[in-house]
């Protein structure tokens, strides 16, 4: 399991780590290089947000993978976009996946708390736009913002 960057710092604080072996630490951790792909793992610290899995071109195994990683390193809420329904199924057989199919977007675990005010507005002017608006939606919502949709409206 990755330490996270408060356990380094900590250590420095109590002499169990110098200075110079927690920047390597740190320089080193960000990543899980698993073969065929590399995981920011850090990115949450950095950006508020873990890393969402992109996956198309990706094999069901190689996104089960990723996920595996990721739950390892105490990422619970993860994002994946671009998620054909076969991928879908089988990351279903091992993961609770909630899928949604118009969007090809898949969640698992609880969406994130946001502080945000407001709406976003996820609106489409027909209704062939419609799987990238409710991609667009779902997402926002992930990160816990209020969606209003409007559909159809050209």
């Amino acid at each position: 399991m990755s330490e996270s960057i408060v356990d380094i710092i900590n250590a420095v604080r109590e002499k169990k780590l110098s200075v110079e072996e927690a920047v390597l630490k740190i320089k080193k951790e960000p990543f899980a290089d698993i073969g065929f792909a590399k995981i920011d793992l850090h990115r949450g610290v950095r950006q508020g947000a873990a890393e969402v899995i992109f996956g198309a071109g990706k094999t069901p195994e190689q996104i089960c993978g990723i996920i595996e990683t990721m739950l390892a390193n105490s990422q619970n809420s993860i994002l994946i976009t671009r998620l054909v329904p076969d991928s879908a199924d089988l990351i279903s057989k091992n993961y609770k996946l909630n899928y949604y199919p118009e969007a090809k977007l898949g969640i698992l675990g609880e969406s994130l708390v946001s502080n945000s005010v407001g709406n976003i507005v996820v609106a489409t002017g027909g209704t062939s736009d419609i799987p990238v608006a409710e991609e667009a939606a779902l997402t926002a919502e992930f990160y816990g913002n209020k969606v209003i949709r409007l559909f159809d409206v050209g």
